[in-house]
């Protein structure tokens, strides 16, 4: 199949397309190169004799003219992905994650209906997972009901009739996805929903707004201070990049069955798959050389959760998918990746 992934040297981009191609995928990778860094994703990814680049911006619909003809499926990644740089600039966040996306979906509807695997975000739940009762639990808040046991479903509060709120961030991707169902229903775009957590991995860029994962470390190797808003207790399912790859692959080989579907995607709630803000950092200073990380403590952010661990108990009865790589050997890939200098694995190719 050639598949086209929009922000396709973005690092979830890169991971996808790399598992794409070796197995035998063609890949178009359409991209503004905003991201400081990615230029070296590119320079990997080109090692490949089936990828092809485009240079586009998703904001501008000329650009689209640009991509070649006989694409079989879309994967849109392309966006803002930090709520900080949303809450700052929400016509920013706005014409990217709604406005951008709109622009594929017509992408999609004027190449005859291929179909569209959308990258939306666990933040489309409102602040009302705040209100989850919470205990403190040594480094981390843990769930005070029993209920919770299974993670943060898809049925979670979105609409905020109560007065709860998204984040300007939330709230783009909330609409991307509403647009999504309806080209879904009218058109007959058949799509696929992913609302990811926090993902982390190889070819990532992270900084302090996001991807702080990455950041952790990369402030480990480099004896950098870090700054945690809140406690540090607030606790996140965190997801190697490479079982994205391997979820949204099987999507597009398996449209058919996944079809019109809304998932949530995450490291779920397995033991390690999941970790609060100092727990993590712990975790790095345990497995790696140098000095300790250096913290400090600032007000909490807003419209962040306390606690999310998806519930991912929809997408594996559908798929068969669920996360392989914990958080301590997905850090150990990383780290090797850049004790080599490359910041990557070699390929298999």
């Amino acid at each position: 199949m050639k598949i086209a992934i929009f922000g396709g040297v973005g690092f979830i981009g890169t991971n996808i397309a790399r598992t794409a191609m070796q197995r035998g995928h063609r890949v178009v990778a359409f991209d503004s190169l905003a991201r400081n860094g990615v230029d070296q994703n590119l320079a990997y990814l080109r090692k490949f004799d089936n990828f092809q680049f485009v240079h586009g911006d998703i904001k501008v619909k000329k650009d689209f003219l640009q991509l070649p003809k006989g694409v079989d499926c879309i994967i849109n990644l392309a966006a803002n992905p930090a709520v900080p740089k949303s809450i700052a600039d929400p016509l920013y966040d706005f014409r990217i994650n709604v406005i951008g996306h709109l622009n594929v979906l017509e992408y999609a509807r004027a190449s005859g209906g291929l179909p569209v695997i959308f990258a939306s975000s666990n933040k489309v739940y409102t602040d009302k997972l705040n209100q989850i009762p919470l205990r403190e639990e040594g480094e981390r808040y843990v769930p005070a009901s029993p209920e919770l046991s299974h993670g943060i479903a898809e049925s979670a509060d979105v609409d905020g009739w109560d007065g709860y709120t998204n984040s300007p961030y939330g709230a783009g991707k909330l609409a991307a996805e509403k647009y999504t169902r309806e080209y879904g229903n009218i058109y007959s775009i058949p799509y696929v929903i992913n609302r990811m957590s926090c993902i982390y991995g190889e070819f990532q860029k992270g900084v302090e707004s996001q991807g702080w994962v990455d950041w952790f470390i990369r402030a480990k190797r480099g004896n950098l201070p870090i700054r945690i808003y809140g406690n540090g207790k607030q606790v996140r399912d965190v997801l190697f990049a490479a079982d994205v790859a391997d979820l949204y692959l099987h999507q597009v080989e398996h449209m058919a069955d996944c079809n019109g579907k809304t998932y949530n995607v995450g490291g779920g709630t397995r033991k390690g798959f999941h970790t609060s803000v100092l727990e993590l950092v712990h975790t790095v200073d345990t497995l790696f050389p140098g000095k300790p990380l250096r913290y400090t403590l600032m007000p909490w952010r807003q419209s962040d959760q306390r606690y999310y661990v998806s519930d991912n108990s929809r997408v594996s009865e559908d798929t068969g998918w669920y996360p392989t790589t914990d958080v301590t050997k997905g850090l150990s890939i990383m780290w090797e990746a850049y004790e080599r200098g490359d910041g990557v694995r070699k390929s298999t190719q």
